[in-house]
């Protein structure tokens, strides 16, 4: 039995500290890519060259020299928002963050909307789990 067999509370309260987080990288797929070009306007060239670093062979925002996403404006919160990656989709219910309640717990101390709010039921949380694993 999982501990979240009843569902984890979280909701989101637009604090941008998961858009802020120094030592990761949010992963691009194309599709992702392509729906922030359409959203930017902007070729994907421009995209590339302006926005992201391959990092691992892999494609990932750029992140400024703060840490934070290069997406992320603290007055305007995400810019591309409608566009947003599949991490940033899917955020609290990472595997590393739903491991055990300890790691939940973990995961609360940087993002003030866990274990409160609306209650995301296991069926939600282990589809979320299984997008990510598609990455």
């Amino acid at each position: 039995m999982c501990f979240y067999n009843d569902g984890l509370r979280f909701s989101c309260i637009s604090c941008g500290d998961c858009c802020r987080i120094s030592d990761g990288y949010v992963w691009l797929t194309h599709e992702i890519e392509h729906a922030i070009c359409e959203l930017l306007d902007i070729s994907a060239e421009e995209f590339r060259k302006s926005y992201t670093e391959v990092v691992d062979k892999k494609v990932a925002l750029k992140s400024l020299s703060n840490g934070d996403c290069i997406f992320y404006n603290e007055k305007q919160g995400c810019k591309i928002y409608d566009a947003r990656p599949l991490q940033c989709r899917t955020f609290p219910f990472w595997p590393e963050n739903v491991k055990s309640a300890q790691y939940w717990q973990r995961a609360g101390e940087m993002c003030p909307g866990i274990d409160k709010g609306e209650l995301h039921d296991k069926d939600e949380i282990e589809r979320c789990l299984r997008q990510m694993k598609g990455t």
